[in-house]
């Protein structure tokens, strides 16, 4: 199931800390449970302060990091230049990571280039192991997994657990279905 969270129907211009609980909290209530896709729009408004943004996002995007729980895939959307900075500014400061939907295609705000490119083969390899994202990048595996982790906890990518050929546990990833 997907739901679509308008954050512009607020304001225009988003500010304050106070504000961004508000609208956390609203984000929140209205997300309905069983939410697989959650798109956050922001089509609608012109500017954000990164206090309003480290409230809003910041908070929501850290807890998911910690929840195994909540939606499998999480969208920015509808950002300008001005709002996107702002995200990015916010998200570097917390080591945070965003999908952002642009049109038919995806980038992530505020990644470092390695997370970048695994997400860039995860796109091209739909589902994978992370010992694939290893040979495929010349990486250790335990390197491969902690970049999927992280591309996980920011719900840019899905993972799924199974049991593995010998036995054990063993995670399939895939890029998100949109």
């Amino acid at each position: 199931m997907a739901f679509a969270f308008d954050v512009g129907r607020h304001r225009t211009f988003l500010s304050t800390r106070e504000r961004g609980r508000e609208v956390l909290h609203d984000l929140e209530d209205r997300t309905p449970p069983g939410t697989s896709l959650l798109v956050i729009n922001f089509t609608n408004v012109e500017a954000m302060t990164v206090s309003f943004t480290d409230e809003f996002l910041g908070k929501y995007y850290s807890v998911l990091a910690t929840q195994d729980d909540g939606p499998t895939t999480v969208l920015v959307t509808g950002l300008n230049d001005d709002t996107r900075e702002t995200i990015v500014l916010g998200f570097e400061r917390r080591e945070l990571i965003a999908l952002e939907q642009l049109g038919d295609d995806f980038a992530l705000l505020a990644a470092s280039d390695v997370l970048k490119d695994t997400f860039e083969l995860a796109r091209e390899l739909e589902t994978f192991t992370a010992t694939t994202v290893a040979e495929r990048l010349g990486i250790t595996a335990p390197n491969a997994n902690n970049r999927l982790k992280r591309l996980v906890a920011a719900r840019a990518l899905v993972r799924r657990r199974g049991v593995a050929e010998r036995g054990g546990k063993e995670f399939t990833y895939s890029a998100p279905e949109i």
